[in-house]
């Protein structure tokens, strides 16, 4: 049966790595959402939970019931609850609406866009959003945005830093005049964390590290990190079947591989079913120990040239994900929830 493996040490090596490097001033916040990045919402939360980490964020209420137990603050970045809740529980305000939708006494973090305009309300909407929070009764704990400029080289993301700062400023002002407790701020993801760390003094709160967890931080600039961050997920597949074939024997759909001469040729059982990218013709793509992946692949196995009864899949995504033009994200978060997940 195929299995995702999920290493403890490398988890806690990443964790600790990127806890040096911001400092112990400011808070690490892990990002769950998207089943953990692909990796398992409840095996990354007890990962999480040793390290110490006490803030998290998910995708939307499913995810944070099913994490409600390990973890003091917990906030769901989408949509809003779908029954009862925990109070530990906020959830993200993008809009009025959501304000309503609230029973009191509901925790709640106000997005705020600094300029990637995707989330998120806008800057002058501050006080009347504030206002219409404390008037339903709602306690207002993070006030923050998203840096989405953080892997690149490019003035934008200092700009909006300094759009992050003024919100900041205007709600600390709010918060006297109104007389609440000043929220807690954060707007910085993994390579912007990193980046912030590395030229001086992150300001905010907390920081919210997602993939950086979980061992890899592309970014457009040299990063003290991303040479010592470890990947914490393998992903191993069974042996279905094993058939010599002869030299000019065709395979899979369309057979559209064709051997050149005698080979041992089995399937193992991972397939796009299983969420992993459909290998064809266009894609040249190899198993960690450098087995080529025949085209095509198919819905629940692939065939390979090699007869072991358990091969590694992947062990780092990277080259994956440049096979078929996107990013490591995408490979990871892809991948099944039915996949047996195991901490090693």
């Amino acid at each position: 049966m195929a299995e995702i493996t999920l290493s403890s040490n490398s988890y806690k090596h990443n964790f600790h790595l990127i806890s040096s490097h911001i400092g112990s001033n400011v808070e690490l916040a892990a990002v769950l959402k998207d089943n953990a990045y692909g990796h398992g919402l409840e095996q990354i939360s007890t990962l999480a939970r040793e390290c110490g980490i006490k803030s998290v964020f998910v995708k939307n209420y499913n995810e944070a019931l099913r994490v409600s137990a390990y973890f003091p603050h917990i906030t769901a970045l989408y949509g809003m609850p779908e029954g009862d809740f925990p109070p530990h529980i906020a959830f993200v305000i993008n809009a009025r609406e959501h304000i309503e939708s609230l029973p009191k006494g509901t925790r709640v973090e106000l997005k705020v866009n600094a300029g990637m305009n995707r989330n998120g309300i806008e800057a002058d909407e501050l006080e009347s959003y504030i206002v219409q929070i404390l008037e339903r009764g709602l306690n207002l704990v993070g006030v923050f945005s998203h840096n989405g400029y953080g892997d690149d080289i490019d003035d934008e993301f200092l700009h909006t830093q300094e759009r992050f700062l003024e919100i900041k400023e205007r709600t600390k002002a709010l918060a006297q005049k109104y007389g609440f407790v000043v929220p807690r701020f954060h707007s910085l993801s993994s390579s912007g964390a990193v980046r912030v760390a590395s030229e001086g003094k992150i300001t905010d709160d907390l920081v919210r590290i997602g993939i950086a967890l979980y061992g890899y931080l592309d970014t457009a600039f040299e990063n003290p990190l991303n040479a010592k961050l470890q990947k914490v997920a393998r992903l191993y597949a069974d042996r279905v079947s094993t058939r010599i074939l002869s030299a000019g024997a065709r395979i899979g759909y369309s057979g559209c591989t064709t051997l050149e001469k005698e080979s041992v040729i089995s399937t193992y059982d991972i397939g796009y079913g299983d969420g992993f990218f459909r290998v064809s013709e266009q894609h040249k793509v190899h198993t960690a120990k450098g087995y080529q992946i025949l085209p095509r692949l198919s819905m629940d196995c692939f065939s390979c040239l090699c007869d072991e009864p358990r091969i590694c899949v992947f062990d780092d995504v990277s080259e994956l994900a440049k096979a078929f033009g996107t990013i490591s994200y995408e490979i990871l978060t892809h991948l099944s929830p039915s996949i047996k997940r195991t901490i090693i």
